[in-house]
């Protein structure tokens, strides 16, 4: 009987202990009311916000870079990365729009319009500012490069961010991000996938870096599947 009565105390003392437990790992994951598995769940979601916007970006800009450079229409367009460049978009027509590429071939297209000389600044991957004069780079640069090219090398040189500029002498698109110029490809995929390696190596998207890499490892493993059929 006494054994009995030891036994049912034990498991008792177990059964107490695990409650506790569990009640101290409940309130250790929560955090401001919060469980932290949520917050998990959200930064998951956000992660996939993110490099679902910066795809769609991506894509209207290689749309935009490839029609400009198809039909040699000279362009400058700068994405703000760390550095804030109010002083520049403040000095240029300060606007708010989504990036889509009937507004930025039309702004360049037309040399008659005051919007065409400048450059198009982006933050969070929207248009803020058109018409912005940037200071040009003071090196010795090729005589091949022009006054864009010259204003994209000056603002890579003081600040971090991106240029990529269209020549509308050869349709030649460029790259720029501190002292790195890269001359671009004219083929969309390949663009494409030239722009994300500059954002990813840049860290531009940083917290999308698994995703992207998650996401790339899918594409890669569908096209396997495809050519296997």
């Amino acid at each position: 009987m006494q054994t009995i009565l030891l036994i049912l105390l034990i498991l008792l003392l177990i059964l107490v202990c695990w409650v506790v437990i569990i009640q101290f790992a409940s309130e250790f994951l929560r955090v401001d009311g919060k469980d932290v598995f949520k917050r998990m769940n959200f930064f998951k979601k956000k992660d996939k916000d993110e490099y679902n916007k910066m795809m769609a970006f991506i894509g209207k800009l290689v749309s935009s870079l490839i029609k400009m450079s198809n039909d040699k229409v000279g362009a400058l367009i700068i994405i703000e990365k760390n550095d804030n460049l109010n002083q520049y978009i403040n000095i240029g027509n300060r606007i708010e729009s989504e990036f889509f590429p009937e507004l930025i071939y039309t702004i360049f297209y037309n040399k008659k319009s005051p919007l065409h000389d400048g450059a198009i600044i982006v933050r969070n991957w929207k248009i803020v500012s058109v018409s912005s004069y940037l200071p040009t780079s003071k090196k010795i640069i090729n005589v091949q490069y022009g006054a864009r090219h010259r204003a994209a090398f000056g603002i890579a040189e003081k600040f971090d961010c991106f240029a990529f500029v269209v020549s509308e002498t050869n349709g030649n698109i460029t790259g720029v991000h501190l002292d790195e110029v890269k001359k671009l490809s004219d083929v969309p995929e390949k663009l494409t996938s030239q722009i994300i390696k500059m954002f990813t190596a840049s860290n531009l998207i940083t917290i999308n870096k698994n995703v992207f890499e998650k996401k790339q490892k899918s594409k890669s493993r569908n096209k396997e599947k495809s050519f296997s059929n």
